[in-house]
């Protein structure tokens, strides 16, 4: 072999991407002591840790993100991933903001997480389908009765919540009607 390709070998070595019979026959030349080898894979190690060091990470925009995994999705039906830095909050009343995670047309659902402001206050509201919530941070009063993070509460078709309010601020995780009926 000529000592070329055992350079263009070092090179593919100093990264790791040398597999098979071709590792075992670079790894024995090496340790015959080939030093034009050995500066090779040094030299290769030195310039890839250099260029990783010297590259800026970057985040495309939410959207190419979305579309992205929208076009993941297609080869993978049955499967929804929302990562914590995608979707758009929403103020959705003063003070209170909402991130749809899921929307099911068909039902007339949506699953979404919902921040409250501290001292922030909900319109009251009859659920036109069971509605279930998980309180993940915070406090939030519901009904009358405070539920605090790690809390659960659900509320069944027809009935209504009144007084829906925060006096520290929440993060909930809700899953409700998108036909719900504002008492105001």
């Amino acid at each position: 072999m000529e000592h070329e390709e055992w350079l263009a070998r070092a090179e593919v070595f100093a990264v790791s991407a040398l597999e098979g019979e071709e590792l075992a026959q670079f790894e024995v030349h090496l340790a015959a002591g080939c030093a034009l080898c050995e500066d090779k894979v040094r030299e290769t190690a030195q310039v890839f840790a250099q260029l990783s060091e010297s590259l800026k990470q970057l985040s495309p925009p939410s959207a190419v993100k979305t579309h992205i995994f929208a076009e993941i999705e297609k080869d993978k039906p049955g499967h929804l991933f929302v990562h914590a830095q995608e979707g758009e909050w929403r103020e959705i009343a003063p003070g209170i903001a909402a991130k749809v995670l899921a929307m099911d047309d068909t039902r007339k659902r949506v699953t979404a997480l919902m921040r409250m402001q501290k001292g922030a206050r909900y319109t009251d509201h009859r659920h036109a389908l069971t509605e279930e919530m998980f309180v993940i941070e915070g406090s939030c009063y519901i009904a009358g009765r405070l539920l605090k993070a790690g809390d659960y509460h659900r509320a069944e078709a027809g009935s209504v919540h009144l007084d829906s309010h925060t006096d520290e601020g929440a993060l909930m995780l809700v899953i409700s009607s998108t036909q719900n009926e504002l008492l105001v």
